[in-house]
């Protein structure tokens, strides 16, 4: 059996494992009282306890930062000046500049700066609506935009675990999240952010009783990235427990409406595409034409993966790009596999549903910044192990990783 194959079954094992073990939950909860969705358990964290997770959220970007400019004295040969006249070349590469293109300049239908379509409006808007502010810088716009909401959520997380499950998880959760290689992404101009904060906050208002409002973070987040439409499905399950209740027609319609209003932030960027292009799906082609992207089966993506992986021997990407996308997807993968059991079940199926999605393209560049934006990731990090020196290896692992990939984004200049 090829290494193609051998990578192939793996993953498609993997969901079949995965998607069985979700299908015998559902089972039975629906043939028990239990619930189908996260519940609130305790009490959440004072202003005070807050204000100290967004200062370790702060304090954290910027030794990142730090990091990565220490790194370019030390490796570059270009270094010159001092921390703020570098930033701009440290930190903004690929997507960044896609960002500030169209929040200066907004989206068009002519030449190489239509491809910009593929972008989703929310975070290039707040650059731009927060440029006037800054003085039409739009790299500190986005800076700032990006630092924020990786406070908000920081916070966000922290609360969430804090009320579903206990202090040491949501400490954990929260190192966790701050430690992980791809959070490089959270100070810089991506999406990243903005998605996660979206996604915390939808979660934290949905497990409080706040569903309108967790509705309309859901929609914010389905109008930032395309995977954030999938926050619908916890409206789907809350509708699938209220039936189970028999609740009332009224509880059964607003949460019918809840779905579509999520919904309502892809629709909107489909009508950015037709404003623009006068197609509400020419961004396919775009992704398609330019980025060999359509919708694949995600054992197809890995088994293509391992191909780069085996045929790019000496170039640089062999490890930045496919290498590391091949480790990043197994142990994602195999987490999920071990902590899908102690999540609750709504949150185990949006984990599945996520990670089907956003391994799917048929030419994957990005998995482990994407897997990144699965908000699950820090709790089942928490949860899968029992041994505070266990965890304490993780996090000096995943700390070191860190380094790795700020000297791989800011120095080397690789795609993640």
């Amino acid at each position: 059996m090829t290494g193609e194959k051998i990578a192939s079954f793996l993953t498609l094992l993997c969901f079949f494992a995965g998607g069985t073990g979700l299908l015998v939950r559902f089972y039975f909860c629906l043939s028990s009282r239990e619930s189908l969705c996260i519940k609130r358990k305790g009490q959440g964290a004072g202003l005070r306890e807050l204000a100290f997770v967004a200062g370790a959220v702060l304090f954290s970007r910027l030794c990142v930062y730090g990091a990565a400019h220490w790194i370019n004295t030390i490796v570059s040969a270009e270094y010159s000046g001092n921390l703020v006249f570098n930033f701009r070349r440290l930190w903004v590469h690929w997507d960044a500049r896609h960002y500030l293109g169209i929040a200066a300049n907004g989206y068009t239908n002519v030449g190489d700066d239509r491809l910009r379509l593929v972008f989703f409006p929310l975070y290039p808007f707040l650059m731009a609506v927060f440029g006037r502010i800054a003085g039409n810088n739009l790299v500190l716009s986005g800076t700032l935009i990006s630092l924020a909401c990786a406070c908000g959520a920081g916070m966000c997380l922290y609360e969430l675990v804090l009320e579903t499950l206990d202090r040491e998880h949501a400490v954990l959760s929260l190192l966790y999240f701050l430690l992980n290689p791809l959070s490089l992404f959270m100070g810089c101009i991506y999406t990243e952010s903005l998605f996660l904060f979206l996604m915390f906050l939808g979660l934290l208002l949905r497990v409080n009783g706040h569903s309108w409002a967790a509705a309309l973070a859901g929609a914010l987040c389905a109008f930032t990235r395309m995977p954030g439409v999938i926050f619908a499905g916890f409206f789907v399950i809350d509708l699938v427990d209220a039936l189970k209740r028999r609740a009332g027609v009224r509880r059964i319609l607003s949460l019918i409406l809840q779905i579509l209003v999520v919904f309502c932030g892809l629709l909107a960027y489909f009508g950015v595409n037709l404003a623009v292009t006068g197609d509400p799906f020419t961004y396919l082609i775009y992704q398609r034409e330019n980025w060999f992207q359509r919708p694949g089966l995600p054992w197809d993506s890995m088994a293509n993966t391992w191909h780069y992986f085996k045929t790019t021997v000496g170039d640089s990407d062999h490890w930045w790009t496919w290498g590391f996308q091949l480790v990043w997807v197994a142990y994602v993968l195999g987490l999920f596999l071990l902590a899908q059991r102690k999540l609750p079940f709504d949150l185990a199926a949006y984990s599945f549903v996520y990670l089907y999605v956003v391994l799917a393209p048929t030419w994957l560049l990005s998995a482990p910044r994407y897997l990144f934006g699965l908000c699950t990731l820090p709790v089942m990090q928490s949860l899968v192990l029992k041994n505070r020196w266990l965890h304490g290896a993780m996090l000096l692992a995943s700390g070191i990783l860190l380094i790795v990939y700020i000297y791989g984004f800011t120095v080397a200049v690789e795609v993640f």
